[in-house]
């Protein structure tokens, strides 16, 4: 393989759901989402490879981050320890083949390569605070308060929304109804949504791993018990589908069809992910939305993006409890 087509085996390999979405964005801006997103995972698969000690894992995303500012990776020996820490996969994979990632940098206009310096930056930074706050001592714990978690999801998911917003606002004059201000509120609040999701499927899991990202003071006894942090982790349940809802406007603001219809897959399955939350009757891990429902919701992101006249159908159906 060669040019693009490398590229998106690649992205396919680590996110089929959002390869599906950015393959069908326009030209003008699908290289430079893609290249954000691969190498945002590949910043995060360091982050994650706790086989290292954490100073180390900061001091490689620092080098990468680097890298990212002068499009190339100098030392490829700064990711060795990690490679060799990484199980056969396509993590793995992306890892070994990032000095060809950081050649697509200058596929990309200057403009499109400066806004995604600013959200690796952004992410880096999030990546660091998580290691920092949750590793620099032994035992269970949580962030402080409702600002350290608004901050975490923002770092690394609202400002993704923001750049996302940013190059098409670049690209297309017209990107949208509403003013470019407006708009970038609800693409960080898209983010920030699509991030809570994760952290509270995550939420047992994460628990056993010694790290709470809501922000709850009796950690020792909800992680002998999870269903104590019921009520919080209810309360982040409902600010998620607040901040969704805040997508939806997003999305119905959004003029290209294209765009509109990789906006609306996430924000369907987001959507539908928080209501099969609600409800079951304990926090448990694991829990997605089946492959028939996806299907479902990609047919109907379909016709959103194509047909305005949807939009109140698709409404009643995606928010439906």
């Amino acid at each position: 393989m060669s040019g693009e087509a490398e590229l998106f085996a690649l992205l396919k390999g680590v996110s089929r759901s959002f390869y599906i979405s950015v393959r069908f964005l326009p030209k003008r801006i699908r290289l430079t989402i893609a290249l954000g997103y691969l190498l945002a995972r590949a910043t995060d698969t360091v982050a994650d490879t706790n086989r290292l000690p954490p100073a180390e894992r900061i001091w490689v995303l620092q080098r990468l981050l680097g890298s990212v500012a002068s499009g190339e990776m100098r030392d490829t020996g700064d990711l060795t320890a990690c490679l060799t820490a990484q199980a056969n996969g396509p993590e793995k994979v992306l890892l070994g083949n990032i000095q060809r990632v950081l050649q697509f940098l200058s596929a990309i206009p200057p403009e499109h390569r400066q806004l995604l310096n600013e959200v690796l930056t952004k992410i880096v930074r999030g990546q660091t605070l998580d290691i920092e706050r949750f590793e620099s001592r032994a035992g269970i714990h949580g962030l402080a308060d409702d600002s350290a978690l608004e901050e975490y999801t923002y770092l690394v998911a609202g400002s993704v929304g923001e750049f996302w917003t940013k190059v098409c606002c670049m690209e297309w004059p017209g990107y949208a109804r509403l003013p470019e201000p407006e708009l970038l509120v609800l693409g960080k609040d898209f983010g920030k949504g699509l991030q809570l999701i994760n952290i509270l499927r995550d939420y047992p899991v994460d628990l056993q791993a010694g790290r709470s990202y809501l922000p709850i003071s009796n950690l020792e006894e909800v992680a002998a018990n999870v269903t104590l942090a019921r009520p919080e982790w209810e309360r982040w349940r409902r600010r998620a589908l607040s901040y969704l809802e805040a997508a939806w406007k997003y999305l119905t603001a959004v003029r290209p069809p294209r765009v509109r219809f990789a906006c609306a897959v996430p924000l369907f399955i987001g959507i539908r992910t928080l209501l099969l939350l609600g409800e079951q009757p304990e926090i448990r891990p694991g829990i997605k939305v089946s492959r028939k429902v996806v299907q479902r919701l990609m047919a109907w992101a379909a016709g959103v993006a194509l047909f305005r006249f949807l939009e109140p159908y698709a409404s009643r159906e995606i928010f439906r409890q």
